[in-house]
């Protein structure tokens, strides 16, 4: 298994000659869909790598393409 290292290029604008006045940031969503025990598990691996804080993902909620429980959480990236 391939360890996650967090990728810092994706919280940083890219380098230009002239910074720009306001960084541009945009949300990614990330989803989650399995059963309940399954998520939290994946949800606290991802905290222990250090990706997102257990608390900021949603409650659970019903997928509704596949009708199963899912989780979902918002990042926000400079671009």
């Amino acid at each position: 298994m391939q360890e996650f290292i967090p990728n810092t290029e994706t919280e940083l604008p890219p380098a230009t000659s002239t910074p720009p006045s306001q960084p541009t940031r945009e949300p990614v969503l990330i989803t989650i869909i399995g059963s309940t025990p399954s998520m939290g598990i994946i949800i606290q691996i991802l905290h222990r790598l250090g990706f997102a804080e257990a608390g900021a993902w949603s409650k659970p909620q019903i997928d509704p393409k596949s009708g199963k429980p899912m989780r979902v959480l918002k990042k926000w990236i400079r671009l």
